[in-house]
């Protein structure tokens, strides 16, 4: 039962039996739990009240709807956790996902006077721009665009790499570059239009937007790479020392 007196709305109570539910194992992914009627009845509270907790946990990616079929527990979120700097492919790969890559744009740009700034360099002229969509076990989960300074790299040559199957990292540590520190910033945001055709999700929708500028042992600059992940399928942990 839930605690009227409680100075907490029903709604989000109900929100943490749900949670506490699937934490402890109770219902697990893939389950089906009770339908909005039985919940009502269980509960004693109102149907609104049980739809805006339902809803708010559809959003976050704890649950999921299927049309005519029921509301399901859904699968974990992916979730890195950053010891270091890793790439995507092998982040994902330690939670035994298979990961693979669809190539939207890899050729060379005009550096922009904010590009110039982020890569430390007024002389900048072009960079390569690799821009992709990640897919974890054949599902899309986020959008990556990477624009780099390959200048710093004298005689690099990533087309013999498989992008798509592959990453990038390792493809430049093939190449002979030593990774140095990276900057990250995270924030909340919303899909585009354009975004959410790449992901598959309604527009709107929330992401995880991250913006990393990444370093070579020398101090150059070679990378910056703004992410677009969705909301309901990926979150984020730092270990912090």
């Amino acid at each position: 039962m839930l605690n009227r007196s409680n100075r907490i709305p029903l709604y989000i109570q109900l929100k943490e039996e749900i949670i506490e539910k699937i934490e402890e194992g109770k219902w697990k992914p893939g389950d089906a739990i009770p339908t909005e009627s039985e919940l009502q009845k269980l509960y004693k509270i109102s149907r609104i009240t049980v739809r805006q907790a339902l809803g708010e946990l559809v959003s976050s990616g704890t649950l999921s709807r299927i049309q005519g079929k029921g509301t399901f527990v859904a699968d974990p979120k992916l979730e890195p956790i950053r010891p270091a700097l890793t790439s995507f492919t092998k982040d994902m790969a330690e939670q035994g996902n298979r990961t693979s890559s669809r190539v939207l744009n890899f050729d060379e740009v005009k550096a922009t006077d904010r590009l110039k700034r982020i890569f430390k360099n007024p002389n900048l002229d072009m960079l390569q721009v690799l821009e992709r969509v990640r897919l974890v076990d054949g599902v899309p989960v986020g959008i990556h665009k990477s624009y780099l300074n390959l200048g710093v790299l004298p005689g690099i040559n990533l087309e013999k790499y498989d992008l798509v199957q592959g990453s990038l990292y390792e493809a430049l540590r093939s190449e002979g570059a030593v990774m140095g520190p990276a900057e990250e910033t995270i924030e909340a945001g919303q899909a585009n239009a354009v975004e959410a055709d790449l992901l598959d999700i309604p527009a709107g929708s929330p992401v995880l937007l991250i913006n990393r500028t990444t370093y070579l042992k020398s101090g150059d600059v070679f990378e910056h790479v703004k992410m677009v992940y969705r909301g309901d399928k990926y979150k984020y942990s730092v270990k912090l020392s």
